[in-house]
């Protein structure tokens, strides 16, 4: 197997580290519009209004009451209430591990780990006091649990899948289109099981797993339901003839590009996804769909919701991808060194692993490479502009703002 350490716990443990320290450098910068708009309308309210009080899409509830207890805690500085992201986007490095073991060999599920640690990606939304990498968490915990309880048939992953499904619902309503899709999938199984006349404790497990995702999801709602009815049903979207799918779709490309470092390096993304993508179809189509679902009735709920689409709305899913990507960097060596002409000298079993730490290190430089730009330029330089109008002012003289 390529790539395989003798001991992953400490290579992890390494990775995670790496990971928090990205995470941290420039974690006190200045904020952006979202997050200043995110400050003043939601976490300077008092808890009891933050869970009562629904002004938007742009609220992520669970997010809000951590972020409120961090500036209670920490005092208000951009770094207190972006803490509670980058705390999530930390515990995702591990959490993807566990997941990639539970797909692939131990080997394979590091070089996901050390990607996500290092992506410029999932470093800016662990530093963005937004939900979105709380989101992602939850996303890969809840998969992994109800991977486990369909392997099993155990009601312990079950009960645990619908804590993590619906906590990652309460952290944003995008949450629901992860859930939808695994319903298919399980009801799918169960039909399985159910013809070969197997399986019916599992199916009750399955059944009480979504009816408690559901209930636990509600209860946390229950304050603001009827605000979130009126606000979807009363309030379309003002950006709706800008933000369009195939605006989106141009932007993900250009944020993509950001990421990887040049448009080479994202059309050979492009293609190892494509192999990794096939590789766990014809592997597992349970696990293939886990990853694969999730990001088509994303799409269509957003369509039909809202009728806007943003690129974050599929950030949730990046630990997905980043597995469908590193089964590509295994699958084509694996390919060659199988199809290798015999007339062509041979490398026997290493020409596989050669290959595969070749595109490694070549993701992981693209990955690392591009987070320079993370750091060199702030998200959005309010601060800058302020020092710029009171160095330019004469004594004396008004400063009018606007927006």
């Amino acid at each position: 197997t390529p790539l395989r350490p003798l001991r992953p716990g400490p290579w992890l443990a390494l990775l995670t580290i790496l990971g928090t320290w990205l995470r941290i450098v420039g974690l006190n910068k200045g904020l952006w519009w979202d997050e200043i708009y995110f400050l003043t309308v939601s976490v300077r309210h008092p808890l009891a209004e933050i869970l009562t009080t629904y002004p938007g899409d742009t609220q992520h509830p669970l997010y809000s009451v951590l972020a409120r207890l961090s500036i209670v805690a920490f005092g208000e500085h951009a770094w207190s209430l972006r803490l509670p992201a980058v705390v999530f986007g930390v515990a995702s490095i591990p959490i993807l591990y566990l997941l990639g073991v539970a797909v692939a060999t131990r080997a394979e599920a590091l070089l996901p780990a050390g990607l996500l640690a290092v992506s410029y990606h999932h470093v800016w939304f662990s530093q963005d006091a937004r939900g979105y990498s709380t989101l992602a968490f939850w996303a890969l915990l809840s998969t992994l649990f109800l991977l486990r309880g369909i392997r099993t048939g155990r009601r312990g992953p079950y009960m645990a899948y619908a804590l993590a499904a619906s906590l990652g619902v309460f952290t944003h309503l995008t949450m629901m289109f992860l859930v939808a899709s695994h319903l298919p999938i399980c009801a799918a199984g169960a039909l399985s099981d159910w013809r070969k006349g197997l399986g019916s404790q599992k199916i009750r497990h399955t059944l009480l797993a979504f009816v408690m995702t559901g209930g636990l999801s509600l209860l946390f709602y229950l304050p603001v339901v009827m605000q979130v009815q009126k606000f979807f049903l009363k309030h379309p979207s003002a950006m709706r003839a800008v933000s369009t799918p195939r605006w989106a779709l141009w932007e993900t490309l250009r944020g993509l590009r950001f990421g990887l470092g040049t448009e080479g390096v994202l059309l050979g993304a492009a293609l190892l996804v494509a192999c990794g993508a096939w590789s766990y179809f014809r592997q597992d189509r349970v696990v293939f769909a886990l990853f694969a679902l999730p990001g088509v009735l994303t799409a269509l709920g957003a369509i039909l919701a809202r009728g806007t689409m943003y690129p974050r709305f599929y950030f949730f899913l990046i630990g997905f991808a980043v597995l469908i990507l590193v089964r590509g960097v295994v699958a084509i060596p694996q390919w060659i060194a199988a199809h290798w002409p015999r007339r062509l000298p041979n490398f026997g079993p290493r020409l596989a692993p050669a290959l595969t730490a070749v595109l490694a290190i070549a993701l992981l430089g693209a990955f690392a490479f591009s987070l320079l730009r993370n750091y060199r330029y702030p998200k959005q330089d309010y601060e800058g502009a302020m020092q710029f109008v009171n160095a330019q002012k004469k004594e004396g003289e008004s400063v009018v703002t606007a927006g």
